[in-house]
């Protein structure tokens, strides 16, 4: 399994430096080699690709005003340059918008990632620039296999990436559970219960809103701009942090309390470009089922995504087909006569399909199928 540990970093305002002119290079070996791509191709009708490239820049680290920065950082921009290539050459061959790669701005260029890295219980050894202190909750564990420094405003955190070792083996099914997730709360749980919807973005939209007319104000290139431009974006960050908070809250007590989990599968991107856009993303529903995917796969939980068709149509007590539009908030079925909340109901059958997917039966249920 591969798991992600991110902290903050404690860099020196020389090693912030240091950092800063690695992400300058970066941006400029990314640019060169997305400019290289494109004029070998208007010029000369030659695809170049990532070999090609990561030859040339072997060649130009001979001369020593290119090898500042460590070979393994270096060749990272390169292979995101490859990466939106294979994506372009793929949204074209399924028809999609294909989006040519784009130049990136020094002000949207913002990690850099390297492999195998080093670190102890206080610092993280970055190459060619020396060991940086971190603050970290919990320390990496398993074996290193990337780093990635990141840059949010004024502030420097890294992502580590760790191969922990194999899952474990799946628990033995005794409580289970169907979630639908909603608007009105974020999910409605097979039993009931309700997970509510904080609705951050709602909360902190004042703030955000104060903050955007004071940067809209402020002259551009400006010293008073660059401040209100972090101001602004610490207010989203502190939105988008007490969302994760809560989605991770969340997460770890459906993975705690049940020995499997059904959920829709639903195609977010698509919702997305619907009515409701910005309430789905703040919902965020994308991340809140990836948390409780990863964290059931280590703690030996089953976690099942059924095909969401239907499932607040059909009733979950005898089967019935009782439409309804998204007005109607209850369920009500005319032939056997059970009332419930309408999410409750989805919840319901969202449980049922995911224990027939992983081929168990009612009778081999113990709390949590009863209905």
């Amino acid at each position: 399994m591969m798991r992600s540990y991110e902290f903050r970093l404690k860099p020196t305002v020389a090693q912030q430096l240091g950092m800063g002119h690695i992400l300058v290079d970066s941006v400029e070996t990314y640019n060169a080699a997305l400019q290289e791509r494109r004029d070998a191709w208007k010029l000369c009708h030659k695809q170049i690709n990532y070999y090609d490239q990561q030859a040339e820049l072997t060649e130009l680290r001979k001369d020593p005003q290119f090898a500042v920065v460590a070979a393994d950082i270096q060749r990272e921009p390169l292979r995101r340059v490859n990466l939106a290539f294979q994506g372009f050459f793929r949204r074209v061959k399924l028809g999609q918008k294909p989006g040519f790669p784009r130049f990136k701005s020094r002000d949207r260029y913002n990690s850099f990632t390297w492999y195998s890295p080093r670190f102890d219980a206080k610092q993280l050894v970055v190459p060619n620039l020396g060991r940086i202190r971190f603050k970290a909750g919990r320390l990496p564990v398993g074996k290193a296999k990337t780093a990635t420094i990141v840059r949010c405003g004024n502030k420097w955190t890294a992502k580590i990436v760790c191969d922990i070792g194999p899952a474990p083996e799946k628990k033995v099914v005794t409580t289970a559970v169907g979630i639908d997730v909603g608007l009105t709360t974020l999910a409605t749980l097979s039993d009931g219960t309700e997970i509510e919807n904080p609705r951050w973005t709602k909360n902190h939209e004042d703030r955000i809103k104060d903050v955007s007319q004071l940067l809209a104000r402020k002259k551009r290139g400006s010293k008073n701009r660059l401040k209100a431009k972090e101001t602004l974006r610490r207010a989203h960050q502190r939105a988008s942090d007490a969302r994760k908070n809560y989605l991770h809250h969340v997460s770890k007590w459906l993975v705690e309390n049940y020995d499997l989990i059904a959920h829709e599968d639903l195609n977010i991107k698509g919702l997305v470009e619907g009515t409701n856009s910005k309430s789905i993303i703040d919902a965020a529903w994308g991340i809140l089922l990836y948390q409780v995917r990863y964290k059931a796969e280590s703690a030996g939980v089953h976690v099942i995504a059924v095909n969401p068709r239907g499932t607040s149509q059909k009733c979950s007590g005898c089967g019935a087909n009782v439409p309804k539009n998204l007005s109607q908030r209850v369920h009500d079925c005319p032939h056997c006569g059970l009332v419930l909340g309408r999410d409750h109901n989805a919840g319901r059958n969202i449980l049922a399909l995911g224990m027939s997917v992983a081929r168990f039966t009612p009778s081999e249920h113990i709390q949590s199928f009863s209905i």
